[in-house]
């Protein structure tokens, strides 16, 4: 068995001990007023957990109102100005990716209240007040239970026991099998189409292919998809998967060899469809007869 199909089969226990960690945490540990805005940011799979764990957080009705912005850590202080009042929530699995450890120190010197989101015994930066871990640090590059587990820690911390039990439902779906998963998903996409938590899956998606099966996959937004790269798509070999929303009436319009369905519409309805997305990827690396755990 790979390192990439072990990091997968641990999601659900990442999942349980992450959530029973941080939802343990003090309120002593934040300040005692509620953030203006909530910053959370990231760098490849990082960016997508951020963005992953902003629509969580917005799909939560109950809780109370808030700005949540979720950005790729280079928009920090170009795009998005921090100022005295955000919550700045960094993600970094190793705790030293440079973007993302610059954007968390233009956060502090702007007076934000900084949290860094990482892996267990990952170093800390001088600019964080405090620092969140999740699981342990994965040793190979295509980092999937460490996203899955970023986003499980900024949504259990805002959201609490809901969220919580939420992420423990799905911890008890259990893993596919890799034989069965490989027979569905032949030799993979070159696009992956989605739009909002769509969208975000889709990307990751394709990272993951690149990482794990070195395939150039492209990811795009329906509507991005649907004005001007779907022209890109003509050969009878190319092979486009969507990831499905149920607010996206036009991912229909595209003509899919696979389909991910996101289902509900609970904070974390997303969560299997990325999972599906993220074993499809190591299905197609073994079937193409591609080491996923190669360096």
């Amino acid at each position: 068995m790979s390192q990439v199909e072990e990091y997968l089969r641990s999601q659900a226990e990442s999942w349980r001990e992450v959530s029973e960690r941080v939802s343990m945490i003090s309120n002593r540990e934040f300040p005692s007023e509620p953030p203006k805005r909530l910053l959370i940011f990231g760098v490849g799979s990082s960016h997508f957990a951020a963005r992953l764990a902003g629509y969580t957080l917005n799909r939560d009705k109950t809780r109370p109102r808030m700005s949540v912005v979720a950005c790729s850590s280079v928009s920090i202080g170009s795009e998005v100005i921090p100022t005295r009042g955000d919550w700045a929530f960094a993600i970094s699995h190793r705790g030293k990716t440079p973007a993302t450890m610059a954007a968390l120190e233009v956060c502090h010197r702007a007076n934000a209240f900084t949290v860094v989101v990482t892996g267990k015994k990952a170093p800390i930066s001088e600019f964080a007040q405090l620092q969140i871990e999740t699981c342990e640090i994965e040793t190979i590059e295509p980092h999937t239970v460490s996203m899955t587990s970023a986003v499980c820690a900024v949504s259990t911390h805002f959201l609490g026991s809901k969220v919580k039990e939420e992420w423990e439902a799905l911890g008890s779906l259990g893993s596919p099998s890799l034989e069965t998963v490989q027979r569905r998903v032949g030799k993979g996409p070159n696009v992956i189409v989605g739009e909002w938590e769509g969208q975000w899956i889709a990307r990751e998606g394709a990272l993951k292919m690149m990482e794990m099966a070195r395939l150039p996959v492209r990811a795009f937004s329906t509507e991005e998809f649907l004005h001007g790269p779907q022209r890109s798509v003509r050969r009878p070999e190319d092979s486009v998967w969507t990831v499905c929303h149920p607010r996206d009436p036009r991912v229909n319009e595209i003509e899919a060899d696979y389909r991910f369905q996101i289902h509900g519409s609970t904070p974390l309805a997303w969560v299997p469809a990325l999972v599906e997305l993220q074993w499809a990827s190591l299905a197609v690396a073994v079937q193409l007869g591609i080491d996923p755990d190669a360096k």
